[in-house]
């Protein structure tokens, strides 16, 4: 498989991009295309890309639209400023002094029609490029026939109207879409063009893409974090809104990991920079908007299909609307000028146009908050979602686990088993063992370690100085042969011994996280019925947690293997869409496995970045609410675009047929309602809505 990436220039009709990939699409050499109308971007997926691959592009684009140029990134070139505009003005001001000026009745015709001329010709030219394209069902093609229709009845007037009232709605659009594509990638903003480099000769203003791995950056206050790095200097706190959506300042001192995108607001700070720009956390962020095109929603894809028949048909009618009456006897002249009101409402490009760029506009607006959709499909899909699954540690709870307690058996001291935890977790990097190394102190010499085994999910295996060291859970130990362990309540704990000698268990406070009862309250009001939890936390632990938060059931006690076996377990009970939620460590297969995968990750977290399909970079149970809103608030507007635009359509068309609207009204309604779905798109930041059964949980454990 190769994968290619392509610029596309003068592409205007969004009806026509569609065509386009379509085309493309049939091409026995491709696996799969995303042509990205809103950032004229072309992506193919080939099974094997062939010789002359971008002239073939090229034909399909210019046949389909007349003009289009499909470029390699790296022949990327300045497109030309246009300067027809200024013809236009010269037609609409011999228009206008036909209108004002008194001159001779003969001489009004000619110039009517060299006003007609200027005005239209641009829309002309690219429809005798269509025609020899055999492209019938295009754009200018059929604004031309309608224009050229009134032409032939008189009207100069309306002829004008329409091509003039056409080319300023391209413009509008245009300047619409560009007004969305800016509010929406502001967060480009958020990554500066160049760094202080601290070299021995000075400080140095260097370009992101020259620096290195290993070299020192100075951010003075005021300044956005450049590249992601660790602080070598200083001590300042950071504003993280712009890219996590977490409003309170974060406090960073020395040694401290800090990423790009984030505001310095008071201190001076020297950071050594961890990645190059191309893996900074902004880059990954911009990287993940602008593909998210590739993985279209239903209602993307209902509408690109509906637009290859809309045209045709109504087309159609409109050859109906003029032959029935004229056979039926009725005047030719008249029905001849109601059938052209439908050939300039024949354009399907407000339907084609503002369902994608809503998508596009709620992803950007949630990625302004923090919330990372890897495409339209999860943001449409997350509001389908009847259920969701949890993972409890780090998801529900905080994560940040706290030695409690040390429970030593009679004959054993607080420090001596504290000490063999301590050994036998000094290697590790579970959760478990970063609290026992964060609580207490001792010496180890790593020369005496002469074998050290983790068992995932169980616990550890090490020889110490000629010791046997066991630590993990009451089961693992007992799979040893351990009887008569410790009794450490509800706490998450794990358990110690020592030479086949049993030492004791330590126990571990893990909060649920603040807010997160209330946030699962309006999960439920916004419409999802069940709320479960999977957990390799004991089960009275587990059943503590299940309580207080008031989930519909739990399974606790599962290895990380289990996991998987436990989500599908839980998928079956219900048709709906399952959302699994966890922090994108150690859950990549169930989120993989899930319909729709969260991960609730603190900025930063590579791999929940990489599995999940959804992304909540504040680790935040608001985020999660936030994002079910916004999934609704973009499902609202893409059928609120879709009525809009085959309303009034409609209604322009039977207004048509009635004689009540002409030509005038009809070009006016074609721009109109493209603008209006624009305009109402753009509208999402300022949408507000507010996101209660609370049954006893029941576990799930067979």
């Amino acid at each position: 498989m190769t994968i290619r990436e392509y610029g596309i220039r003068n592409l205007d009709c969004a009806g026509c991009s569609a065509k386009i990939e379509g085309e493309i699409a049939n091409l026995a050499e491709v696996s799969s295309v995303n042509l990205d109308f809103i950032n004229k971007r072309l992506v193919i997926q080939y099974h094997k890309e062939g010789v002359g691959s971008l002239e073939r592009l090229n034909q399909i684009a210019t046949r389909i639209e007349p003009g289009v140029k499909i470029f390699s990134p790296e022949d990327a070139i300045e497109p030309k400023r246009s300067v027809y505009s200024k013809v236009i003005y010269v037609g609409l001001a011999l228009w206008l002094a036909v209108q004002i000026l008194p001159l001779p009745s003969a001489w009004e015709p000619w110039l009517m029609i060299i006003a007609y001329l200027l005005i239209g010709g641009r829309v002309l030219h690219s429809a005798v490029k269509e025609v020899f394209s055999r492209q019938l069902m295009a754009e200018h093609f059929l604004m031309s026939i309608a224009s050229l229709g009134a032409i032939y009845l008189g009207e100069f007037t309306e002829a004008i109207a329409v091509i003039a009232l056409y080319e300023l709605g391209q413009y509008l659009e245009a300047r619409a879409v560009d007004k969305s594509k800016r509010a929406v990638m502001g967060i480009m903003s958020l990554k500066p063009e160049i760094a202080h480099v601290k070299t021995d000769s000075g400080i140095i203003d260097t370009r992101l893409n020259l620096i290195k791995p290993g070299d020192v950056l100075v951010v003075n206050p005021g300044e956005r974090i450049p590249l992601d790095g660790r602080i070598t200097k200083g001590q300042s706190s950071l504003d993280t809104s712009s890219v996590s959506g977490e409003s309170t300042p974060l406090a960073v001192s020395t040694g401290d990991d800090v990423f790009s995108g984030c505001l310095n607001q008071s201190g001076l700070l020297e950071l050594e920079v961890s990645k190059p720009e191309s893996e900074s956390m902004v880059a990954k962020i911009i990287s993940l908007i602008e593909n998210a095109s590739a993985r279209k929603s239903h209602q993307e894809r209902f509408i690109t299909r509906f637009a290859r028949i809309y045209t045709p048909v109504v087309v159609a009618l409109a050859i109906l609307v003029f032959l029935l009456p004229v056979i039926l006897g009725y005047s030719a002249e008249i029905w001849f000028k109601r059938a052209l009101v439908f050939l300039i409402v024949s354009c399907p490009c407000a339907l084609v146009i503002s369902i994608p760029l809503t998508y596009y506009i709620g992803i950007g607006m949630a990625a302004r908050k923090g919330i990372i959709f890897k495409g339209s499909v999860f943001l449409d899909g997350l509001r389908k979602s009847t259920q969701i699954v949890f993972d409890k540690t780090g998801t529900l709870t905080t994560g940040s686990l706290t030695l409690n307690a040390l429970h030593p058996v009679v004959g054993v001291s607080d420090s001596e088993l504290g000490e063999a935890l301590w050994l036998a977790e000094y290697n590790s990097g579970h959760p478990f063992a970063m609290a026992v190394k964060q609580a207490l102190n001792f010496e180890i010499q790593h020369d005496r370690i002469e074998s050290y085994t983790e068992i995932p999910g169980k616990g550890i295996h090490m020889i110490y100085n000629n010791k046997v060291y066991l630590t993990g859970s009451q089961k693992y130990l007992a799979e040893a042969g351990f009887q008569d362990f410790c009794d450490i309540g509800e706490n998450s704990g794990i358990h110690i011994a020592r030479d086949g000698l049993y030492l004791g268990a330590a126990s571990f406070s893990d909060e649920i996280k603040p807010n997160m009862l209330s946030a699962l309250s309006k999960l439920r009001k916004s419409g999802v019925k069940r709320l479960f939890m999977l957990s390799g936390d004991r089960f009275a632990k587990a059943n503590a947690v299940s309580r207080e938060l008031e989930l519909d059931g739990f399974v606790a006690e599962l290895l990380p293997g289990d996991k998987l076996n436990g989500l599908e377990d839980i998928m079956q009970r219900d048709s709906g869409k399952t959302v699994y939620v966890g922090d994108g460590m150690n859950d990549a297969p169930v989120l993989a496995r899930a319909d729709i995968g969260i991960a609730m990750g603190a900025i930063g977290a590579q791999a929940s970045i990489d599995s999940a399909d959804i992304v909540l970079l504040n680790d935040k149970p608001e985020q999660l609410v936030e994002a079910f809103r916004i999934s609704k608030a973009i499902n609202s507007k893409v059928w609120q675009n879709i009525i809009l635009a085959l309303g009034i359509k409609i209604l322009v068309m039977s207004l048509g047929v009635a004689g009540v609207s002409g030509l005038w009204e009809a070009i006016i309604a074609d721009v109109g309602v493209t603008l209006l779905v624009i305009s109402n798109s753009l509208s999402l930041g300022r949408y507000h809505s507010g996101l209660d059964k609370n049954p006893a949980p029941v576990s799930l454990e067979r």
